[in-house]
């Protein structure tokens, strides 16, 4: 998996990246077929703001996390990803699963 971390008007810290780098290796339980991952953070008025985009063979996945600090923000975007995930593989499964319409 290609993995980009950016910084919108933001430091990234040694600590900050190395946070992020163990979340989305996460993601790679999931589903196995990520190829890409896009990470732009960044600071709003009052929160941190955490954008994602995960990029299967077949479709794209975008997800956006806010909170007070950036780690939550991290959590909060990992999170959003992992549920979309799930929700992408199982209906994949569901799919491969119905009888042939008759």
């Amino acid at each position: 998996m290609k993995f980009t971390l950016t910084g919108r008007h933001l430091e990234i810290t040694p600590y900050l990246k190395a946070h992020v780098d163990e979340k989305v290796k996460k993601l790679d339980r999931f589903n196995h077929r990520i190829i890409e991952a896009e990470l732009v953070l960044s600071k709003d008025r009052v929160y941190h703001v955490a954008e994602g985009k995960v990029l299967l063979g077949h479709a794209v996945l975008t997800a956006k996390g806010l909170g007070p600090d950036m780690y939550v923000a991290v959590n909060d975007l990992v999170d959003k990803l992992q549920h979309q995930l799930q929700r992408h593989d199982g209906k994949l499964r569901d799919r491969k699963r119905q009888p042939p319409p008759a």
